[in-house]
């Protein structure tokens, strides 16, 4: 069971970006070391002023997409939602936008979670309930890039990791154990829209509708890697890893930044790092792991690289 929330934590598609579409399974993970929450604008307290306005113009905005529907009139009171944007309501974000950890999810995630009226929103017992918040996330969160599978909005609001299996179910997953692997977040220093690559990537691996062999083998070893992860067998993880990883810079390569092809393709030769992309791809973080972190540490500072650590397991924990 989960509680309202007042700060949203960003979140972190560990698995399944892009692959999902397919009919990949995807794992999803909240990440506290960004988040956002509620405040009004207030002049004579220590506010970004340009930044909460220009956000409140953003919440207005999202306000007249939600009014424009008799159906989130339902289930969310946009009367009490208009009234505080009116009041100088905003919402202050450290989340990077167009980075891929969950930006819009988190809006989607707060308006929810603060103006739900549904009285029984503050627990989500089982995978039916899931199941349906996430379609009604997936909806809400069309606003932003046009589709929307729900689960990053579902993972900020709940909290917790979250399995989006083959079969098309959510489940609430825990790691039983530290992992034997560093995990890091890389900068590249550049950000990028959703929509125009999702369209570059149906294009390559489902043109006319059809999945091709390419995408079958993105499936398989998207699937591998999670089923690996959530046994505890790393060995066969990290391989599993080290040949999804060698598959996007091969067969993804348009997704990589220019100035971070070189840096993913020597990690993977030395083996110092297994580099993935992390959301949408096109700029904003790439997921690195490790099988040595004082081998992969001495890695990142040769090649200058902006690092954030991950602790998978510390997103067990709603805080």
């Amino acid at each position: 069971m989960i509680t309202r929330n007042t700060t949203y934590n960003a979140k972190i598609l560990l698995f399944g970006e892009y692959s999902i579409l397919l009919g990949s399974s995807a794992l999803s993970i909240p990440f506290n070391h960004f988040s956002c929450s509620f405040s009004f604008i207030n002049h004579n307290k220590n506010n970004n002023l340009v930044a909460a306005d220009c956000s409140r113009r953003y919440l207005i905005d999202y306000l007249f997409f939600l009014q424009k529907s008799e159906y989130f009139s339902e289930i969310i009171d946009l009367e009490n939602f208009n009234k505080d944007i009116n009041e100088r309501l905003y919402l202050k974000s450290t989340i990077p936008k167009s980075y891929g950890l969950g930006s819009s999810g988190a809006v989607v995630a707060a308006v929810y979670s603060r103006y739900s009226l549904d009285k029984n929103s503050e627990g989500i017992q089982s995978t039916e309930e899931m199941d349906k918040l996430c379609k009604l996330f997936s909806s809400m969160e069309s606003f932003f890039h046009g589709k929307s599978s729900g689960i990053d909005p579902l993972t900020i609001y709940i909290n917790k990791p979250l399995l989006f299996n083959k079969q098309r179910k959510l489940s609430v997953v825990e790691f039983k154990q530290k992992t034997d692997f560093s995990t890091y977040l890389i900068d590249t220093g550049e950000s990028a829209k959703t929509n125009p690559l999702i369209s570059v990537f149906m294009n390559q691996f489902a043109p006319d509708g059809k999945i091709n062999n390419t995408a079958f083998e993105y499936i398989k070893l998207t699937d591998k890697c999670i089923q690996h992860l959530l046994s505890n067998n790393y060995n066969d993880f990290l391989n599993s890893l080290r040949a999804l990883s060698y598959f996007q810079l091969i067969n993804m390569y348009n997704l990589i930044p220019q100035n971070m092809y070189q840096v993913w393709k020597e990690g993977l030769e030395s083996e110092s790092i297994f580099m993935k992309l992390c959301g949408s791809g096109g700029g904003g973080y790439l997921i690195a792991f490790a099988s040595d972190n004082n081998k992969a540490l001495k890695f990142i500072k040769n090649n200058n690289l902006r690092y954030i650590p991950v602790n998978i397991s510390d997103s067990n924990t709603n805080n």
